[in-house]
């Protein structure tokens, strides 16, 4: 069988970020996966199932797996409050200053 060459990933998403509207769409992308991550990690640390914070909410359990899935296109500003409150937390928005190599990936905390 032959072998295939691995292109160095670092170095073909450096290339691309230069792009501004790639490193748009993937600065949305991350922020979108790691808002996705974190509502999922701070519902399971909770003891809760997708319908449970559904029911809270008044939603679907299946607009709760969108959510934490980031396919969800219409995520409010009120509905991510909604959320936070429902999980017994506040919600904080900074715009801290990027730096580093990874800069373009945003952090939820």
């Amino acid at each position: 069988m032959k072998k295939v060459r691995l292109e160095n990933i670092e170095i073909g998403l450096e290339e691309k970020l230069k792009d501004k509207e790639f490193r748009l769409l993937y600065e949305l992308e991350c922020a979108k996966v790691a808002l996705a991550q974190r509502i999922s990690e701070i519902r399971e640390e909770k003891h809760l199932r997708q319908a449970d914070l559904a029911k809270k909410l008044g939603v679907s359990q299946q607009f709760i797996s969108q959510i934490e899935t980031g396919e969800e296109k219409n995520l409010t500003l009120e509905t991510m409050i909604k959320i936070a409150r429902s999980l017994g937390r506040g919600l904080s928005i900074s715009f801290p200053k990027l730096t580093g190599r990874h800069a373009s990936c945003l952090k939820i905390t």
